[in-house]
C-alpha cells in the first residue's frame, strides 16, 4: 500500500451535533483521496458498533483501532503507526489528519510528488484555517464559504500556489520507514494527553539528518486544505506540563533551542528560546 491515513475520533459531549456535521463533512471529503485506508483510533464517546456505523457510508476503508478510551494524541497517533507498521509493512507513506479538516480531489498527490523527489521525511499540507488566513503566507484573510458543498472543493483548488515554505503544520505526510526509525511519538516521554508531541517528532527528524545539515520542516501549498481549529496552543496546564517535561527529559535543554530553528512562527520562537534561556 502506498499510503495510509490515520485518523483520531472523538465526539466532545458538550458539542456533539457541531462535531457530527464537521466529522460528517471531513469523512465525506476524504472520499475525495487517491488512498482511501484510514486507520481510525477511537478516542471515546462512541462505542465500536456505533462508530463503524458511522463510518459505514463514506467511501473509505476505515480500520478501527482503540477501545473508546481518550488515551491522548501521543498514544494514539502512535497507537496508529504501530498497526501501519506491523500489519503493513509496506506501506510507503502515512498521513496525520484531523476530523475538523475538509479536503479536496486527490489533495495527497502534490505531497507525495514532493516526498518522491525530495530527500524530506515528511511534508505539511497547505491550511486555510477558520478565520481565512493561509499560514506562513503573507495574504489577506479569504472569505470562507458557508457551507461544504461543490464550491468549498474549488475554493480550495483556487488556494492553490507553487510555493513551498518554512513551516509546519497538520495535515502532514510522513515517510513511513523514517518515522518508524526515528520512533514516532514516544509515550514512555510524553505521558500527557496532547502538545508537544510535534515537537519531539520535529527533534527527531532533525537530529535524523544531522545538526550540519540543518533540516527544517516545509508546508507545500501545491495542496491546501481546511483546518478548522489550526496552530493554537492550549492553556499551560499540568496534562500539557507532562509533555514538557517529557520533551526536555528527551531531548535536553538544546532540544528547545534547535526548536526555536526548527519553527517559523514568532510565537513558537519566542517561547522556545524563553525556555532554553532560562535553564
Amino acid at each position: 500500500m502506498r499510503l495510509i491515513h490515520t485518523l483520531l475520533f472523538l465526539f466532545r459531549e458538550d458539542r456533539i451535533q457541531e462535531d457530527k456535521i464537521l466529522a460528517t463533512a471531513c469523512l465525506k471529503s476524504i472520499g475525495k483521496s487517491t488512498y482511501k485506508t484510514v486507520v481510525v483510533y477511537n478516542q471515546g464517546y462512541l462505542c465500536y458498533e456505533q462508530l463503524k456505523e458511522f463510518l459505514d457510508p463514506f467511501n473509505l476503508n476505515c480500520i478501527i483501532i482503540g477501545d473508546a478510551i481518550n488515551v491522548g494524541t501521543v498514544v494514539g497517533r502512535q497507537s496508529c503507526f504501530e498497526y501501519i507498521w506491523e500489519n503493513h509493512p509496506d506501506t510507503e507513506f502515512i498521513s496525520e489528519i484531523h476530523l475538523d479538516m475538509i479536503f479536496t480531489h486527490r489533495w495527497e498527490d502534490a505531497l507525495i510528488e514532493y516526498l518522491v523527489h525530495n530527500d524530506e521525511p515528511m511534508v505539511s499540507c497547505g491550511i486555510v484555517d477558520g478565520q481565512g488566513s493561509l499560514n506562513f503566507l503573507e495574504s489577506k484573510p479569504k472569505i470562507i464559504p458557508k457551507d461544504y458543498n461543490n464550491d468549498f472543493d474549488d475554493f480550495l483548488i483556487s488556494l492553490r500556489s507553487d510555493q513551498v515554505v518554512h513551516g509546519f503544520t497538520n495535515p502532514c505526510i510522513h515517510v513511513s520507514k523514517i518515522i518508524q526509525y526515528t520512533g514516532g511519538y514516544n509515550p514512555r516521554f510524553l505521558k500527557g494527553k496532547q502538545c508537544y508531541e510535534d515537537d519531539s517528532m520535529l527533534l527527531g527528524y532533525f537530529y535524523y539528518y544531522g545538526t550540519r545539515v540543518n533540516w527544517h520542516p516545509k508546508v507545500n501549498y501545491n495542496s491546501v486544505v481546511y483546518h478548522a481549529i489550526a496552530g493554537q496552543r492550549l492553556v499551560l496546564g499540568d496534562n500539557v506540563l507532562l509533555n514538557y517535561d517529557g520533551l526536555v527529559r528527551q531531548y535536553g535543554a538544546m532540544g528547545l533551542k534547535h526548536l526555536s530553528q526548527l519553527h517559523k512562527s514568532e510565537w513558537h520562537i519566542n517561547y522556545f528560546n524563553l525556555q532554553y534561556h532560562s535553564f
